[in-house]
């Protein structure tokens, strides 16, 4: 079964590794398509020093590309390729019998939301880091912590922190990734 996976590459060779994996694609024989390559891109307008307006494509997501293909074929293939770097990998995932983490998989749905908000979007789209709004009721879904509940906080230095309320003692925080957690309802 395909499903996209997160490619990590060089700085700034985020389109000549797609070029490259695309020209893979075209060498093999007609209607033979192993997989499929994505970087998103989205045209800016820039205004330079001197006042000329250029437009320029901007790369959502420095140093990763997205491949669609199945495991076996990332296992053999393309984590062998020498512009690969590493395939990013699940930090939230349960770790298996050799305590390496599982590689991360984005769902067909969210890759398909995303190009087409890419694509067919007018105005710039912006990658936040964590979606879950200040104060939200949140359960902590890997780690050691899997499973405890809180709520978000921010506070002036621009970290996350879950916070749990200690009855007669007040509330306890530890600084935690937004990847970690999960809106409870």
């Amino acid at each position: 079964m395909k499903q996209w996976y997160i490619a990590i590459v060089g700085n700034n060779s985020e389109r000549i590794c797609r070029d490259k994996l695309e020209a893979r694609i075209a060498a093999q024989p007609s209607g033979a398509k192993d997989y499929e390559v994505y970087v998103p891109v989205q045209q800016t307008l820039c205004v330079r020093a001197d006042g000329k307006r250029r437009t320029v494509e901007r790369i959502l997501f420095p140093s990763m590309l997205f491949i669609r293909c199945t495991e076996q074929l990332r296992r053999r293939d393309i984590v062998r390729l020498p512009y690969i770097k590493r395939f990013m990998v699940n930090i939230a995932g349960k770790p298996g019998a050799t305590g390496i983490r599982p590689v991360a998989v984005i769902p067909d749905s969210q890759m398909c939301s995303l190009k087409r908000m890419v694509n067919d979007g007018d105005s710039e789209v912006s990658i936040a880091p964590i979606d879950i709004p200040l104060g939200a009721k949140v359960r902590v879904n890997g780690g050691k912590l899997m499973g405890l509940e809180g709520y978000v906080l921010e506070v002036g230095d621009g970290k996350n922190y879950l916070v749990i309320r200690v009855d007669m003692l007040g509330c306890a925080r530890m600084e935690i990734a937004g990847g970690m957690l999960e809106v409870v309802g």
